[in-house]
């Protein structure tokens, strides 16, 4: 990999990392409020909504870290055809 694109690998690394955090947070915030949920500010379905919206940052998270590694990967094949 060429030196001009290592914040693009560092990138795509922070962006997995981001991810498996998301969830991380997602489902124990999740439980969390559904646990202590029941209150009129705090209805237990919110915590399932806490876990769903984990679950789609991870995966957003995931698929930008995975674009950017694609879009590396094209660049040195194509440089090395050239």
């Amino acid at each position: 990999m060429s030196k001009n694109y290592k914040v693009l690998e560092v990138s795509s690394l922070v962006f997995k990392v981001l991810s498996w955090v998301s969830l991380a947070i997602g489902i124990v915030a999740g439980i969390v409020i559904f646990v202590g949920g029941g209150t009129p500010e705090a209805p237990r379905a919110t915590g399932f909504v806490g876990i769903l919206l984990g679950v789609v940052y991870f995966y957003m998270f995931l698929v930008a870290a995975e674009v950017i590694a694609l879009l590396l990967e094209i660049r040195s094949k194509v440089e090395k055809g050239a």
